[in-house]
């Protein structure tokens, strides 16, 4: 199969790769047409109008440089060392060549007036085999597609890889044609054209990115000033890109799966009132006492569903609110669960005259979360069990603070509190915390939990005041 004008697929991707061996490097044709030439060459041997590499040696050495090339074939490589005469300078080189297909690899060691020890035969040949094969590696192994034009746009070479990427049956479709004026279309390829109109302007590296049907590609074309050819190097992205589609899905369904796990905690604590509530009317004998708490706590379930779905479609009603005002519309509401669980309940909230702009159901809810927590903090058998609920203004904020004095946390514990999920309650969910974190922070405003084994935990949060102009 045939993938290069130079009839020979290694020879056309040394015209990427030559670059990498400081060696002389030639490709000729057994007539000795020199077909490619590496830098080291051009500066070391060769001038512009010496295009035969026989013509490189006095007439007395070529029949040695005829019978050298004759022996060379495709299974065996050979070495030899000969002397041309650059500048009526003696420049002693040491090839060692090989037959691929119907053309001769050559590289060339210069060596000096001693030549070089025959110890370094074996490393020299090892070289060359290493990069042979790395060659065969990088062309027809590697899964990148290449392709390669000249000065005049026209493609020399064009590997297996890029031959599927742009659909085709066969590189010889490509070969020897004008990239610009190509009858074959295919979305990498406009890509690539239009690329090369770019890179001719500029002279720089050009990347672009190309996507369709989850299919995604990296395109890199490459300038080389030696020769005007521009490289072109193809990447198919598509396996990262559906891995990161799967990524993100993942992250949507770790949101939903977040999002009801707070709801189903959320509607817990009114429930929990409720249930409270029933259990004192069975105690007391009067269920109308606590007939009108019930139906608002009732409503407040619905309006944290609505919250809720408020929040998921990223939304968040708030109305201008006193924030003292918001606190002492639960103190009831803490006092009775207080005294269902035998504690001790204190408050002191300052009346302020000024105003926080807030969603009034999720600051309660925040505030009602605190509270469960501080609650469920306390052990059965433990005394002196109380709560102290604090409000109070600082010069930008409205302050509410929650004491308990229960057994408080281990500093490893703390560091993990505010991640979702992470709880040290057995049936526990994690979402409480981080959930009112996220509440509080939405508002503009700021969250802190501060506590210490054995001296009970202080849960802080600030509202910021509306400034006189955004009143």
């Amino acid at each position: 199969m045939q993938y290069c004008q130079s009839d020979n697929t290694f020879a056309a991707f040394q015209h990427i790769m030559n670059d990498l061996t400081d060696d002389i490097y030639l490709l000729i044709k057994p007539n000795g047409s020199i077909i490619e030439s590496n830098r080291i060459a051009q500066e070391s041997i060769l001038s512009e109008r010496q295009t035969n590499f026989y013509d490189l040696f006095l007439k007395e050495d070529k029949p040695a440089v005829f019978s050298f090339i004759e022996k060379l074939t495709p299974k065996n490589a050979s070495k030899m060392t000969f002397n041309h005469y650059l500048n009526e300078e003696k420049i002693t080189i040491k090839y060692l060549g090989k037959m691929i297909e119907d053309e001769i690899v050559l590289l060339g060691k210069v060596l000096g007036e001693s030549k070089a020890d025959e110890a370094d035969d074996h490393g020299y040949k090892e070289k060359y085999e290493k990069e042979y094969e790395f060659r065969k590696f990088m062309f027809r192994e590697l899964e990148i597609g290449i392709l390669t034009i000249t000065s005049e746009n026209k493609i020399d070479c064009c590997n297996e890889r890029m031959k599927l990427f742009v659909d085709l049956e066969c590189v010889n479709q490509l070969i020897g044609q004008n990239l610009l004026q190509l009858d074959y279309d295919h979305p990498l390829l406009s890509q690539m054209r239009q690329m090369t109109r770019e890179i001719r302007n500029t002279k720089i590296v050009n990347e672009r990115f190309y996507y369709e049907d989850d299919c995604l590609f990296q395109v890199k074309g490459m300038y080389f000033d030696s020769d005007e050819s521009i490289r072109f190097v193809l990447y198919d992205r598509s396996h990262q890109q559906r891995f990161e589609n799967l990524l993100m899905y993942k992250k949507q369904m770790e949101s939903v799966s977040h999002l009801a796990a707070g709801v189903a905690h959320e509607l817990r604590n009114p429930l929990s009132v409720i249930q409270g509530f029933i259990q004192l009317s069975a105690v007391t004998k009067d269920f109308s006492k606590y007939y009108d708490t019930v139906l608002s706590e009732l409503a407040r379930m619905n309006e944290i569903i609505e919250d809720f779905l408020s929040v998921s479609r990223r939304k968040m009603q708030k109305q201008k609110q006193r924030p003292d005002l918001i606190i002492k519309s639960l103190i009831h509401i803490i006092q009775s669960e207080c005294l269902l669980h035998n504690l001790l309940f204190e408050w002191d909230v300052e009346e302020v005259d000024v105003y926080t702009m807030v969603n009034e159901s999720m600051i309660k809810q925040v505030v009602l979360n605190l509270l469960r927590n501080s609650i469920e903090a306390y052990n059965v058998k433990q005394t002196n069990r109380r709560i102290h609920l604090q409000g109070k203004a600082t010069s930008h904020h409205y302050e509410i603070t929650f004491k308990d004095q229960g057994p408080g946390m281990e500093k490893s514990v703390l560091e993990q509190l505010g991640k979702p999920f992470f709880t040290t309650k057995e049936k526990g969910n994690g979402i409480g915390i981080p959930l009112c974190k996220k509440i509080i922070e939405e508002h503009g405003g700021t969250f802190n939990i501060i506590s210490k084994l054995g001296e009970g935990t202080t849960i802080r949060f600030r509202l910021p005041f509306l400034s006189e102009k955004n009143s």
